[in-house]
């Protein structure tokens, strides 16, 4: 009877620590196919930005970044496509639209709202190529 009890508390416990390591942004949801994905840690000089190189890249990576609350930040979209699309969204939890970035709309500042806590999801559609996102606090 306890070995029936082991696995669901230990399936719990795992489901756990990937929802706190998504929601404080150290984890990331992949939902994508690729023949070739390679995206960079952001820690060090790449703490303010999100990049990867792809080929033949489908589908949508979420992750959530934190941010210092009640501040403005810049945020820059930048991308080098040589087939497909590749596009970004911001949003916070309350809003209902996201703000969309891409290559007609590379630039944004975004207010961010108590919590600190932004939503990001790039989608790919058939993509050769590579992206970057950054941001850099307002002053």
């Amino acid at each position: 009877m306890k070995e029936l009890l082991i696995l669901p508390i230990l399936f719990a416990a795992v489901f756990g620590l990937v929802y706190l390591l998504y929601r404080n942004g150290i984890g990331v949801i992949n939902s994508k196919a690729a023949l070739m994905y390679q995206g960079y840690p952001r820690v060090g000089r790449n703490r303010n930005r999100i990049k990867a190189k792809f080929i033949s890249c489908r589908g949508t990576t979420k992750r959530v970044i934190c941010l210092r609350p009640e501040r403005m930040y810049r945020f820059v979209f930048s991308s080098a496509v040589t087939k497909g699309t590749v596009w970004i969204e911001i949003s916070d939890k309350e809003s209902e639209h996201p703000l969309v970035l891409d290559q007609q709309h590379p630039c944004a500042n975004i207010s961010v709202r108590r919590g600190g806590r932004l939503f990001v999801t790039t989608r790919f559609t058939k993509a050769n190529g590579e992206y970057e996102l950054s941001w850099d606090l307002l002053e």
